[in-house]
């Protein structure tokens, strides 16, 4: 349910500045701007498409944020089936009409033996929260 609420929250984060939403923490670090961010959280993921909007990686905290901008919803749905691919699980997941707006959000909880994701859509916009799973 955390995670499920990070997605959600994530969406509403996605039209945010970089500015904005990395102000949160000092532990913070905002890789390129337009460029797929590569470590440890990231490492083994497939790149979904569209354009990376910005990231931000705070290992003090334990997760990487990458938000996305021009995906469709079938790209979106290409990619959670390619993530299912990789041997992610869906724990969660949740689609909402947007109150006064023509569009669903997506929020989706998943996880492998290694990382836990949680992803955030909206027409246009993909976030995605990563962590890494405790080691039991």
């Amino acid at each position: 349910m955390i995670l499920l609420g990070l997605a959600l929250a994530l969406s509403a984060c996605a039209g945010q500045m970089p500015e904005q939403a990395a102000a949160h923490s000092p532990n913070d670090t905002m890789p390129d701007a337009g460029v797929w961010p590569e470590n440890t959280y990231t490492e083994g993921l497939p790149v979904p498409p569209g354009s990376v909007s910005w990231a931000v990686l705070d290992t003090a905290e334990g997760y990487c944020g990458i938000f996305l901008t021009d995906l469709t919803q079938g790209q979106y749905r290409t990619y959670m089936e390619r993530l299912r691919e990789d041997g992610f699980s869906i724990l969660e997941e949740i689609s909402e009409e947007v109150g006064g707006q023509d569009y669903v959000s997506i929020g989706t909880v998943l996880s492998n033996q290694e990382k836990s994701l949680s992803i955030s859509y909206t027409p246009d916009n993909l976030g995605i929260y990563i962590s890494l799973t405790a080691e039991p």
